[in-house]
């Protein structure tokens, strides 16, 4: 049947068999700027695929500034034309590093929807910025893919911290 195969939707290159949906999280993590860390993870037909997960020390960010270690992140993941792209990509934060996000994707010519998720003071999702369509669909999806890039920070910059603490 022609809804078993994934068949791209124009421009924005969403698939409509939601099984093969590829979502990327990123997330930054550090302690008032110090021991900074991004991380990017990948979510495809809502199971995590750990193997494609990746680790970026933020290198052009000294200070407190989840924006501007967001577009390092990003860019350096768009630099590397051998992965494949998302058909969605989330945020953690709200319209600053969505805005940050979609900076990057216009920079570099790339149209891919970008969804935040908004967490509460006891970092639990709050709510979900971005196309309405997108977020009704592929809700669950989201929000594993932010709570495993939330986790997989959190991880690699108390590693990094350890790290520093011994040398």
């Amino acid at each position: 049947h022609i809804q078993d195969i994934a068949l791209i939707q124009d421009d924005k290159k969403l698939y409509r068999d939601d099984r093969n949906v590829r979502i990327e999280a990123y997330d930054v993590a550090h302690l008032g700027g110090e021991n900074m860390v991004g991380v990017m993870t990948v979510v495809e037909g809502e199971e995590p695929k750990k193997s494609e997960y990746r680790k970026f020390k933020i290198t052009s960010v000294t200070k407190s500034n989840d924006p501007a270690a967001l577009k390092e992140v990003l860019e350096r993941r768009l630099r590397h034309k051998e992965w494949p792209l998302p058909q969605i990509i989330v945020v953690d934060g709200s319209y600053a590093q969505k805005n940050a996000a979609e900076y990057i994707l216009r920079k570099l010519g790339t149209t891919i929807p970008v969804v935040a998720v908004v967490k509460d003071e006891k970092h639990r999702p709050k709510r979900l910025i971005g196309p309405r369509d997108l977020l009704t669909k592929f809700q669950n999806a989201v929000l594993l893919a932010n709570a495993e890039a939330h986790r997989f920070s959190i991880a690699y910059h108390r590693e990094k911290q350890r790290k520093q603490k011994l040398s």
